[in-house]
């Protein structure tokens, strides 16, 4: 039996005399009560931390002892703790990667070249597995930050600080007195064609503040900084500057706000912004201020300083937690439980964390993956309304990194990891049940299906009192909230175009009548041709007098009037359009709720309508069955009651440009659910939450039919 502190590929480096290369700098930290070391690659700009253990080894490295002599003594000294010698390449191998050792050995310029050309493709398929931070080195910015280090220490101090915050507190104060004016319709004024120019421009420039605020606070606390170049940010390209030589800070406190400096700077430049819009009248340069603050202001507050994301505010997370590689350390964490507690493969070593840092492995994780997944699948709905093809690219590539690519690796993991080799087939068992499991319910089990909507109880149409023509309110006939009889006078209105043109029209016809009398006697094609023109004239007259008649304005039905626009008293002499609602003649009692459907589910409301079930607000707690009465014929824009409007506590979006808030973005389809009598007593107007059951249907048919509507609506695809 093989002894397991002993590998097959040892004398390749046993007699190797390896030492840290002298520009490397070793510092002592403590992250949660547990010591590591930090070694410093001043050259590179690059900081590796190592265990407590992994430093008894590698801080004997000398160069005068051999690689088997420094492990047999930690043997001696550690016994069974000890590391193994596969451990012991295993570190060796990630320091000579990173080019932190160097040897009694000639240099191997070939060995050189490979290590350079893995570097490349390891950076290429980094880049590769996320479309938002494809990386791609420039320039040393180190000579550059130096020398403008006095301009901007000033600034690393407490005036910098009460200036920062004088300039953000005026203009937080500016953004929320003009906040309507700033947020109305703004996806489309961002994506529209002449603002996404002024927005190339804007971008880098802001981010370019944004990466030198990181520079600059690094070297403030004495690091270098030796990377400077783009990033392809969603395949906009943007300037980044690699301040990690930070993490060799012992104090967190200054990694954290080397890692927020990018954001301070970023909010300053936001405020400053903000109070040049202000000042500034409409043109070019009040755009490029609008721009700069919506820049510099919510893409540091979404992404930059959203901790589930790997930019800023991850960093800043891990570091005020002193938990090194959040991220990354969560996913293996998650893949041990699997790998222990699912698989059972018991024999593994224990994952190396302390409790409490497995308690944010175990909310980080997934957070991070939901939080991920939202945003880009929200940037490529953003990017794909306007431009469709690149939108579809970033959705794809999500789905691929965010799902295809880690559930190939757990498939491959499966087959071919050494750690499962006592119980493969277990595993395989096991993956390949919940795969099918995870089919079954999702395309063949069926789970209950609903359609949810809300409604208002519901006048009866006659009891609408409409302005029928256009005109000037010149008489209320009934006082407000007396009771009235179907056909009884409400209104007078008034309109004198109209009054003049029935006018005009009568003399007309007498006209047109005298002259075809004078012809009795005379030529036939002539009395013909009279008598076409009195039937088209008195048409005309009818189709006049019928709207004329239609300014006073009837009691469709039995019940109390109540005015809408204003109160009786104050509307004679107000104009109203042709369709206008004026005021109501209220019944007794309601008898139907009406209720809005979307586009989206109007299909299935019809075809596959199994019951209905519904709450009314003013009744919590009670769910009622109720049945559709009527559908009204056709789709509409006009929502029944303002109360649907999503601004108003409903669910479907409207026009922002309607003055009313009653005008939907898209069709509406209207169901009327009787009323039972004991519920008739509700007010009108109340809101109602209805459930339109459907028949069951599997849950992965019901999401792909959801996600082929979003296409439909949102890109016509």
């Amino acid at each position: 039996m093989a002894n397991p502190f002993e590998s097959a590929s040892w004398f390749q480096v046993a007699r190797l005399r390896p030492r840290l290369k002298t520009h490397v700098r070793v510092r002592r930290h403590r992250y949660r009560g547990t010591v590591q070391y930090v070694l410093d690659d001043g050259a590179a700009g690059k900081a590796h931390r190592l265990t407590k253990g992994a430093w008894r080894f590698v801080g004997r490295l000398d160069g005068e002892r051999t690689v088997e002599q420094l492990w047999e003594r930690l043997v001696e000294e550690l016994g069974e703790d000890a590391p193994t010698q596969d451990d012991v390449i295993t570190a060796l191998g990630q320091l000579h990667g990173s080019d932190l050792l160097s040897t009694d050995m000639l240099p191997d310029i070939g060995e050189l070249i490979k290590r350079q050309r893995k570097q490349r493709r390891q950076l290429l398929m980094q880049n590769l597995k996320s479309p938002m931070s494809l990386r791609i080195p420039l320039v040393d910015p180190d000579a550059f930050l130096t020398r403008a280090m006095p301009w901007v220490r000033p600034l690393f101090g407490w005036a910098g600080l009460a200036l920062w915050l004088a300039l953000v507190g005026a203009a937080l104060l500016v953004v929320g007195t003009h906040w309507q004016e700033l947020t109305t319709n703004i996806i489309d004024r961002v994506l529209s064609t002449d603002n996404l120019l002024i927005m190339a421009v804007c971008y880098p420039l802001v981010k370019t503040i944004h990466e030198l605020g990181h520079g600059f606070a690094a070297k403030a606390w004495g690091r270098e900084v030796r990377e400077m170049g783009v990033m392809l940010l969603v395949l906009f390209p943007v300037p980044y500057v690699d301040a990690s030589a930070a993490s060799a800070l012992p104090n967190k406190w200054q990694r954290a706000l080397v890692g927020a400096a990018g954001m301070v700077s970023e909010l300053f430049v936001a405020a400053f912004a903000a109070l040049l819009w202000v000042m500034l009248e409409p043109g070019l340069a009040r755009s490029f201020a609008y721009n700069v603050m919506l820049i510099a202001g919510i893409s540091t507050v979404l992404v930059n300083g959203n901790p589930l994301l790997r930019f800023d505010g991850y960093y800043i997370l891990a570091d005020l937690l002193e938990i090194p590689n959040l991220g990354s350390r969560a996913n293996r964490y998650w893949g041990d439980l699997v790998n222990r507690h699912v698989f059972r493969t018991h024999d593994m070593p224990p994952f190396d964390a302390t409790p409490g840092e497995k308690r944010c492995f175990l909310v980080y994780a997934p957070a991070a993956f939901v939080a991920r997944m939202v945003m880009l699948f929200g940037i490529a709905l953003i990017v794909a309304s306007r431009f469709f093809l690149i939108g579809v690219l970033i959705a794809l590539w999500t789905l691929w990194t965010g799902v295809g690519l880690p559930l190939w690796k757990m498939g491959a993991h499966v087959v071919s990891s050494p750690q499962l080799h006592r119980n493969r087939g277990f595993a395989m068992r096991l993956t390949g049940g919940a795969v099918a499991a995870a089919l079954l319910i999702l395309f063949v089990i069926p789970a209950p299906h609903h359609v949810n909507a809300q409604g208002v109880v519901w006048l009866p149409d006659q009891a609408h009192v409409r302005a029928a023509t256009g005109g000037f309110i010149t008489r209320v006939a009934v006082g407000e909230g007396s009771q009235v009889r179907t056909g009884q006078l409400l209104i007078e209105t008034s309109q004198p175009t109209l009054e003049t043109d029935v006018a005009r029209l009568d003399w007309r016809r007498r006209e047109l009548q005298a002259a075809a009398d004078a012809e009795l006697g005379g030529d036939r094609v002539k009395r013909q041709i009279g008598q076409f023109a009195i039937d088209e004239a008195e048409q005309k007259l009818a189709i006049q007098r019928e709207r004329y008649g239609e300014l006073r304005l009837l009691a469709g039905a039995e019940g109390r009037f109540v005015t809408a626009l204003a109160p009786a008293s104050d509307l004679p002499g107000r104009h109203v359009r042709q369709g206008e609602l004026i005021g109501y003649v209220t019944p007794g009692q309601a008898e139907v709720v009406r209720v809005a459907v979307t586009q989206d589910d109007i299909d299935l409301v019809r075809r596959e309508l199994v019951r209905v079930r519904y709450r009314i607000a003013a009744l919590p707690g009670a769910t009622h069955e109720g049945r559709v009465v009527r559908e009204v014929p056709g789709g509409t824009r006009d929502l029944p009651s303002e109360a649907l409007a999503l601004g108003k506590g409903g669910t479907i979006p409207t026009d922002p440009t309607d003055p009313n808030g009653r005008k939907a973005l898209g069709r509406v389809f209207l169901f009327d659910i009787g009323l039972p009598p004991e519920l008739r007593q509700v007010p009108f107007g109340t809101r109602v939450h209805v459930r339109f059951q459907l028949g069951w249907e599997p849950i992965g048919w019901q999401v792909a039919r959801r996600l082929r509507q979003l296409l439909l609506s949102r890109f016509n695809a």
